[in-house]
């Protein structure tokens, strides 16, 4: 985050801090004024309270763009929230009041608002840290897990294919039976009217995807990790044949996406079939560099609608890249933050332009399962966070006024990657 939007959250998090203060303030002049509770007690009461509006306040505005994917994540996010500023906050708050009531003759409430003041920046430091990214945490965790490289088994390979064949199995069912092609049109009435209502204003729906339809069994992964998340963006403006014609011809240099360091097209068997080199630079928690190839796939399913498949053929991560020494770790032998790499695309042609629907299946190494609840929350985010960003600079390449010509995007994009 650039500094100008660290000062922006800063601003945010003060704002959305002032409810708390008010609360706090009020608690503890209710306790110390109308009761016997001893100014102490009554702060440490106090503070709790306002940790609990202020947590509520960042998490809707402060950190908006970092929603919770679940509601278990949202409960660890309490839980390291309060814990942090408690630690801060609370003993932090008790301890200065202290001071200043018994050595400086301050009041409790003026005494309450200086500790608001002066541990202030320090609980901002520590939520945008520890609580709304936790990447210290995970770099901690990542360095105890991944001391020694990982290495990727052939059970884990065959649980991946399985995965991926059943998604691939659901979809062609659903096709033969000319189901709706977007998963967001087979909800309730309702819900779709209301999803297609909030696509055509700008959302980006985002969800985590299930291999099977709800009762289904589910297909266990040994040995490794699969991200599966499914994301839908309404791009204005724009035909579907205009969006195809510029997916199936890259520009192979042009408008790269931020982690696409480079591209190429390998092979083109047909216009609709075509082979793809990309180097991926990933940056989230760890730099990570990746020479990978892809077998891409267009086909037209009925008037308006359209579908494409990425499917990732080599994944090799680069040691020292753009260096003399640099050199390629044998497939499936290296970190295992990124080992498999699957997307698939569905474009269907709506009122004013193109719904487009991404699907996409990671898979990584596993992670112990004392490192579990911790990491798993924080991994599910960045992927969140990832299938926006990708989805968002997508709509951001073709979104043009009426009539207009969309640029033709990256390999990166019309592969549509997803990163832990």
């Amino acid at each position: 985050m650039t500094a100008v939007g660290r000062l922006d959250r800063c601003g945010r998090f003060v704002a959305a801090g002032a409810p708390g203060f008010v609360v706090q303030m009020v608690t503890v002049a209710a306790l110390t004024r109308f009761t016997s509770v001893h100014y102490a007690a009554a702060t440490a009461i106090a503070v709790e309270a306002a940790i609990l509006c202020n947590f509520i306040w960042h998490e809707r505005w402060t950190w908006r763009d970092r929603p919770a994917g679940s509601s278990l994540e949202r409960l660890s996010r309490l839980l390291r929230f309060n814990a942090l500023t408690g630690v801060t906050s609370i003993f932090g708050s008790v301890a200065i009041a202290a001071v200043l009531v018994e050595h400086a003759a301050v009041s409790p409430l003026v005494a309450n608002a200086a500790a608001v003041v002066l541990l202030g920046l320090l609980n901002f430091a520590a939520a945008d840290v520890l609580v709304f990214r936790a990447a210290a945490i995970v770099a901690l965790a990542t360095a105890a897990v991944d001391a020694r490289a990982a290495t990727l088994q052939s059970k884990t390979v065959e649980s991946f294919a399985k995965y991926a064949a059943a998604i691939e199995a659901r979809s062609a069912q659903d096709l033969r039976a000319q189901l709706p092609l977007l998963a967001i049109e087979r909800q309730p009435s309702p819900l779709a009217a209301e999803a297609r209502k909030a696509l055509k204003q700008g959302a980006i729906l985002v969800e985590r995807g299930n291999v099977s339809r709800p009762g289904g069994a589910e297909i266990e992964v040994a040995g490794g990790i699969i991200n599966h998340w499914r994301g839908t963006i309404f791009i204005p403006n724009l035909s579907l044949d205009a969006l195809l014609i510029a997916l199936k011809n890259p520009g192979a240099d042009l408008q790269r996406q931020e982690d696409v360091v480079r591209s190429r097209v390998l092979a083109r068997r047909s216009a609709d079939d075509l082979t793809v080199y990309l180097r991926l630079k990933r940056t989230k928690i760890v730099t990570v560099v990746y020479d990978t190839e892809h077998e891409v796939r267009f086909r037209r399913v009925g008037p308006g609608h359209a579908v494409s498949s990425s499917i990732a053929t080599r994944i090799v991560e680069v040691e020292d890249p753009g260096t003399p020494g640099e050199r390629t770790l044998p497939a499936g032998d290296d970190h295992g933050f990124l080992w498999r790499l699957n997307s698939y695309w569905r474009y269907e042609q709506a009122d004013g332009g193109v719904l487009v629907e991404l699907e996409s299946l990671t898979l990584s190494r596993d992670i112990p399962s004392v490192f579990r609840p911790m990491v798993l929350p924080i991994i599910d985010r960045v992927a969140r966070e990832s299938m926006t960003r990708t989805l968002a600079s997508l709509r951001r390449r073709f979104a043009c006024a009426p009539n207009c010509t969309p640029a033709s995007p990256s390999l990166g994009l019309s592969l549509g990657e997803s990163e832990r």
